[in-house]
């Protein structure tokens, strides 16, 4: 959660992205979105790597279909003061299809993203190399749920399936200290993220259910990130 490359349309749906995840990582430290009135806060410390992907292929008719792919890993501390239990380590997969008008950069349609974590691994599926220097996850089963959304707060569950997932990170370059900050609200909630530490960029090579990816995006990051919720009735 340190870092988050956030391909073309995340950033206009970052509250629909965020709230997603909660919900649907049931395995989660973040497993659930408190309700209206409640305050929920997420904190992890510990070593962590992302890498992410997006690209938009035109329709013919003003119009391209895109699609989004995000994979982390997490070992540390995870905590939050919703379920009281903490974790030890974490791996995540995010997919996610939607169409833009070519002009306005609008979405069309309906926002489709599927999201699901996996946590308290067993010995052996993830491993951090000393320095930022290199990550390896062995091959991971995660059941990830469907999230259909209409606009940045209307989103109903769809289907769920599992999917495979293994890939490499290998650091590169020097080892910067980096903040980041980011709050939203969606008229109910307002949500901020925070997080600081070192990171390092990285290239990633990795598979998902058999299929190779490549992702243009990858880092692997020391830090210490919260998230938090505060919610009032409507």
């Amino acid at each position: 959660m340190f870092q988050r490359s956030r391909p073309r349309y995340r950033s206009a749906l970052t509250s629909v992205a965020v709230i997603a995840l909660l919900v649907l990582s049931t395995g989660s430290a973040a497993a659930a979105t408190p309700a209206p009135g409640g305050d929920a806060t997420f904190t992890q410390n510990g070593k962590s790597a992302d890498a992410s992907s997006g690209g938009c292929v035109s329709n013919g008719d003003e119009t391209s279909t895109c699609s989004d792919v995000g994979i982390s890993v997490f070992a540390g501390k995870m905590s939050d003061n919703v379920s009281g239990v903490t974790h030890a380590n974490q791996v995540c997969v995010s997919l996610d299809l939607y169409t833009l008008d070519d002009a306005t950069k609008t979405l069309v349609g309906e926002y489709v993203t599927e999201n699901g974590c996996k946590v308290d691994l067993p010995s052996g599926t993830l491993h951090f190399g000393s320095g930022l220097t290199s990550v390896t996850l062995a091959p991971t089963t995660i059941s990830i749920q469907q999230m259909v959304c209409v606009d940045k707060v209307t989103c109903v569950p769809g289907s769920s399936r599992e999917v495979t997932v293994a890939g490499a990170w290998t650091g590169f370059g020097p080892i910067s200290s980096s903040k980041y900050r980011s709050v939203g609200d969606d008229g109910t909630c307002r949500y901020d993220e925070a997080g600081k530490g070192y990171l390092r960029q990285a290239s990633f090579s990795g598979t998902l259910d058999g299929q190779s990816l490549s992702l243009d995006y990858a880092s692997i990051s020391d830090a210490k990130s919260t998230y938090r919720s505060r919610c009032s009735e409507v």
